[in-house]
């Protein structure tokens, strides 16, 4: 029950960060859905700050199958 709850305040907490970068393209992908599409956003997220790159993230959405609009 408290990993449940952990992962779905993480998941929304993700979701409210991420909708806040507006300004940024939208993302489609062939059958992707929304859950995938969260999870890619905030995986290429980690990897640009780690990068301390802008275009780590297009670049990783792009590898992952990801077209932007």
């Amino acid at each position: 029950m408290k990993k449940t709850l952990m992962t779905t305040a993480t998941l929304a907490l993700t979701t409210l960060w991420l909708g806040g970068c507006a300004g940024g393209p939208d993302w489609q992908k062939p059958d992707g859905t929304s859950q995938q599409l969260h999870s890619d956003q905030a995986d290429c997220q980690v990897m640009e700050n780690k990068a301390d790159n802008d275009q780590t993230y297009d670049d990783c959405m792009k590898g992952r199958g990801w077209t932007p609009t």
